[in-house]
């Protein structure tokens, strides 16, 4: 169902006028402001592949999946989302692997973990509590780095990067703000607006369809632009 719920509401972002609906997801979401508002600047023409595969995390020879992958000019996307299982809980590992995925594989570009959550932060760490999202990501990277075979100092490096490299939003800001920009597309002709207003119907229905009635109707967002 996670993967479903992924699938559906990010081919239907990549399909959409990408700056005025995807663009204005990273713009709204929270934290790494920087390379966010990077990504989201160059996401008209970045590759994305939505549930990519498996990418090798050498040092630990370990395969993470991301949900999303997008690749920019300047930035290395990767989308980690959370479905809406009652009790679901990130396992301790899982953020940090993605994180030193990141770092493997985004070559010169600049690196963004993006989570989409049921709720807004804290988060649920399996084993851990809750925490907030930084910290969360923080919990198991120092033994995962000791095991990877990294420094101290590498570690400390890593872990003083992830204010600027770690994001989160919100399966209901993304409903959100798919159903205000869909109004944006009046001006174009009937039939071509016709046709995106269905994908745009398509990705708001699915998320308020997996929620099970969760999401609410949207709410005045105020963008971090």
């Amino acid at each position: 169902m996670e993967n479903a719920l992924t699938a559906e509401v990010f081919q239907g972002l990549s399909n959409l006028p990408r700056d005025l609906f995807l663009g204005e997801v990273l713009r709204c979401a929270h934290g790494a402001d920087r390379t966010r508002f990077a990504a989201a600047n160059e996401v008209e023409d970045a590759d994305l592949d939505v549930l990519p595969g498996s990418l090798l995390l050498s040092a630990l020879d370990v395969d993470v999946q991301p949900d999303v992958w997008v690749t920019g000019s300047s930035v290395q996307l990767l989308v980690e989302a959370k479905g809406f299982k009652k009790g679901a809980a990130f396992n301790i590992e899982q953020l940090p692997r993605e994180l030193l995925c990141l770092q493997e594989h985004s070559g010169d570009r600049d690196p963004l973990l993006l989570l989409i959550l049921t709720t807004p932060p804290p988060i649920r760490i399996a084993g851990k509590g809750r925490h907030e999202v930084d910290a969360g990501v923080a919990v198991g990277l120092e033994p995962l780095c000791d095991r990877a075979g990294m420094t101290a100092d590498e570690y400390e490096v890593l872990l003083a990067s992830i204010p600027f490299c770690v994001a989160w939003t919100t399966w209901s800001e993304i409903y959100t703000i798919v159903k205000r920009q869909r109004s944006a597309l009046s001006d174009l002709p009937s039939s071509i607006a016709a046709s995106l207003h269905r994908i745009a119907d398509g990705v708001a229905q699915a998320i308020k369809w997996h929620s099970g009635g969760l999401v609410s109707e949207p709410v005045a967002l105020v963008d971090q632009a």
